[in-house]
């Protein structure tokens, strides 16, 4: 397998061994010395900080999960074996470049900010188009399209009188490579969701998530949480599921093999079609040379690698608050957040579970800003697409811990905006785009005065 960081101009090169670890021997072997202790800045990887506590052990796997993390991934054949296999039909060429990393060596590749999810009416992938827009294909295969947006302009006036203008992204597919587009073809924006602190999300108790769901409000407040559920592909049965924008992923391995399969077409023993979201109907994609081999188990990637990036991702430490407390403006700004009922969604209580496979993650409070459950958003967020066990007006709580990070990557261009679709240029706009459920949130702050919402909102910033 070889890896390459284009952004150092870097590289190691390690072969796929035998099952487990030693599926990457020497690539950690290759790395281990700038490993060092694990800490950031070894001149050879991409400088991201392992999670306090960790073993030297897990200090490794994080290691080359991020190398893996930051690879180019080539179309096959290419005489990198282990790292080709990219598309035909993809989106990005690393996980990093949909995340806020270094931009891709060739501009061409560089990822626009948003994917375009599309589905049936009954949330089945099309029969023409599959699950995802594809707006980039190797050589000799055609993109299946580009994302056209179209801003619908809309005024809120706040109890002030002041009047903010918001704008409701209407996507749409041009230049569609393989015929019309159907007409009822349903079509969702999404931005790369936050990876801050999974490692914690995924120790959380299942059943400390389920004992905040309220789906018939029984408590009276207008929100009815209810858990997001997943099909566990090895038992067939429905599990909680707390990933993904409308909490339809159970584990964070199945949520690396889902992007990998379809933001850049590889292959999985997870998701083993070798074209990716290619469809019946694409069938010059279906047919094209696939990166599989043997020692990923007849797939482009094995479990192994994809292990090794669930162990980068847990091992991310979670987002430090800028935020003092202590401090009048932002302590002033937390008390209004609270008493707007912000917190019936946005919870801070959770800690981790005891028993987790991760010492150093047990018994860690998680001041999320997310119960982790879906609620109806209301006509204004909906994507009239259902996910999961989401219909298409719910959403799982976004997380606002981290928010001061994903402001940063609007300054600095990687982010488009705020919500699950980027629509959002500020936290006010995104506030006021609450509806459903939390229509007594958006509306208790739309009255506050304006001192109180700027120390709201300079609050939420520094999260």
């Amino acid at each position: 397998m070889r890896q390459v960081d284009r952004g150092r101009g870097q590289s190691f090169v390690g072969r796929r061994c035998a099952a487990g670890l030693g599926t990457v021997a020497l690539v950690l072997a290759s790395i281990v010395a700038a490993v060092g202790g694990a800490g950031a800045g070894s001149g050879v990887l991409p400088a991201a900080d392992p999670a306090r506590g960790m073993s030297a052990r897990d200090a490794a796997r994080f290691r080359a999960g991020e190398a893996i993390f930051h690879a180019e991934w080539q179309p096959a054949p290419n005489v990198s074996e282990g790292v080709d296999g990219l598309g035909p039909l993809y989106n990005a060429v690393s996980c990093a470049a949909c995340h806020g990393g270094p931009a891709a060596a060739n501009p061409a590749d560089r990822f626009g900010g948003r994917v375009l999810r599309l589905s049936r009416p009954d949330g089945t992938p099309d029969p023409v188009y599959g699950l995802q827009l594809q707006d980039r294909a190797v050589p000799g295969h055609l993109a299946e399209g580009r994302i056209a947006i179209n801003d619908e302009p809309s005024v809120v006036r706040l109890v002030d009188g002041r009047e903010v203008q918001l704008g409701r992204p209407r996507p749409a597919i041009a230049d569609p490579a393989y015929g019309s587009p159907a007409a009822d073809l349903a079509l969702s924006l999404r931005v790369p969701p936050p990876l801050d602190g999974l490692g914690l999300v995924a120790a959380i108790e299942a059943a400390d998530i389920r004992a905040l769901a309220d789906p018939d409000d029984k408590d009276g407040d207008g929100i009815s949480g209810r858990v997001g559920e997943a099909v566990d592909p090895t038992t067939g049965k429905a599990v909680l599921a707390r990933f993904g924008w409308k909490a339809s992923v159970a584990t964070l391995a199945q949520q690396t093999a889902e992007a990998l399969h379809l933001d850049m077409g590889i292959s999985s023993l997870r998701l083993a079609q070798h074209g990716g979201d290619c469809t019946p109907a694409q069938r010059d994609c279906l047919a094209a040379p696939s990166g599989a081999s043997a020692a990923a188990g007849g797939a482009e990637i094995s479990d192994t690698e994809i292990g090794l990036l669930v162990a980068y991702l847990e091992g991310l430490e979670p987002p430090s608050n800028l935020v003092l407390i202590t401090h009048p403006p932002e302590a002033a700004g937390e008390r209004a957040f609270a008493a707007s009922g912000c917190h019936g969604c946005h919870w801070t209580g959770f800690t981790t579970s005891q028993t987790t496979m991760k010492p150093h993650r047990a018994r860690q409070g998680v001041r999320l800003f997310s119960d982790l459950l879906l609620h109806d958003m209301g006509e204004g967020l909906a994507d009239n697409r259902p996910e999961g066990s989401a219909s298409g007006s719910e959403w799982r709580t976004a997380p606002l811990w981290g928010l001061s990070r994903r402001l940063a990557r609007m300054a600095n261009g990687t982010l488009p905006g705020l919500l699950h679709d980027g629509r959002a240029r500020t936290i006010e706009e995104a506030i006021l785009w609450h509806g459903g459920e939390a229509a007594r949130a958006r509306d208790a702050y739309a009255a506050l005065s304006q001192a109180d919402r700027d120390n709201l909102l300079a609050f939420l910033a520094g999260l």
